[in-house]
């Protein structure tokens, strides 16, 4: 069976949940979606420093069971639509022409799938309490020497986000921040791959070759997978009290898109996104793109940097398709690259750009700033 420890302790576990699901409130809403390329990126953010007390203990390593996942468990499209329905959340990721969609409800009870997409190993992962779906390279180079690094959930909160560790050096690493925080590992920082949070009928479409993880293969019936969290996604709390003052410059599970590069950190509120359509700004002194996509409902954000040439963008009739105004080339916003036009060819440097609750943004990033609007914190 490829997956370890798929029911290892089960009362942990379930413990666990019991605890989170406190939180949890009752209602219905409709949820948007956060990006996709085959790419890994590295991004310059400036690294942490772990303060005494700041990890929370929620459970022992592993209570929640990360995946270990090979081709087997994967089936087509058409076979897949027999067990998720199409207004299922689903992570997706292409790689390499490999296309894979990884189903919420079945990740909210292991939070991490290692898998090898394209030929690549990745670290799917999802912080349900952040509404974070971020896909790592789990390919570490240390001393110019490259090494394959498994992942588990550890058990500790760190400001209300997932901390992951790996088997082979016992490091626990931040979702959001992408960096390790303790071990031999601290200061680290993982690369990333684009990825898409989005429904299921909306992914498939898009990538008509795309695999998806059959929980036929796994010995369970999709639609016996609840997820826990499903009502703590569109309720009115917002994960554990921190005791740090919340920022009140957006509600608190206001979905944003987090920008970070070196040590500015810059929210853009999706609703906000979704207004504009195209964002040209410039954060720490680099001028970047924010693109909406309407089909995934998600964000797209690039360099406007095109060998040491800025640009600046507007919107076609295409609503996947954008024009810079220095060359009139147009540009697929997907996967940032020129269709026609003077740079046609060219591919714009994406940037890590994940969807998150805005609490939990400023939790990791409490000097965050939010595109087009002023600060305000609560008493």
């Amino acid at each position: 069976m490829p997956i370890r420890h798929y029911f290892g302790r089960n009362l942990t576990t379930l413990i666990l949940l019991l605890i989170l699901l406190l939180v949890l409130s009752a209602c219905n809403s409709t949820l948007p979606h956060a990006a996709v390329t085959d790419q890994p990126i590295t991004q310059d953010r400036a690294t942490r420093r772990l303060a005494p007390g700041e990890l929370l203990l929620a459970a022992d390593d592993d209570a929640i069971p990360a995946l270990f996942l090979d081709d087997t468990v994967f089936v087509s499209a058409q076979d897949g639509s027999r067990e998720w329905r199409d207004d299922d959340l689903v992570i997706g990721v292409a790689i390499n022409g490999d296309a894979r969609a990884y189903p919420i409800r079945l990740l909210s009870l292991h939070e991490i799938a290692n898998d090898t997409i394209g030929g690549q190993p990745v670290a799917v992962t999802w912080c349900p309490l952040c509404f974070t779906a971020i896909v790592f390279d789990r390919v570490v180079t240390t001393h110019n020497t490259p090494r394959e690094l498994t992942f588990g959930v550890s058990g500790f909160l760190y400001r209300n986000n997932l901390v992951m560790y790996d088997h082979q050096t016992n490091t626990l690493w931040s979702q959001l921040l992408g960096e390790g925080l303790r071990g031999a590992q601290s200061g680290t920082q993982l690369d990333f791959y684009s990825s898409s949070l989005n429904r299921w009928g909306e992914w498939k479409t898009a990538y008509p070759q795309t695999r998806i993880i059959s929980a036929e293969k796994l010995g369970l019936r999709a639609a016996d997978i609840v997820d826990p969290y499903s009502s703590y996604y569109v309720g009115g709390a917002a994960g554990f009290d921190t005791g740090a003052e919340r920022n009140e410059t957006l509600s608190a599970k206001q979905l944003v898109t987090g920008l970070v590069l070196n040590d500015q950190a810059r929210a853009y509120d999706l609703q906000a996104i979704a207004a504009e359509n195209v964002i040209n700004d410039t954060l720490d002194a680099i001028p970047i793109v924010v693109f909406y996509d309407s089909g995934f409902q998600s964000a797209h954000a690039y360099s406007r940097l095109v060998d040491d040439r800025m640009l600046s963008f507007e919107r076609t009739d295409d609503a996947t398709v954008v024009r810079d105004r220095e060359t009139n080339s147009k540009w697929e916003i997907r996967t940032g690259i020129a269709q026609s036009g003077p740079l046609a060819g060219q591919r714009l440097s994406r940037l890590s750009a994940p969807l998150v609750f805005w609490f939990a943004w400023t939790d990791i990033y409490p000097h965050t700033d939010v595109y087009g609007m002023p600060i305000a914190t609560g008493g």
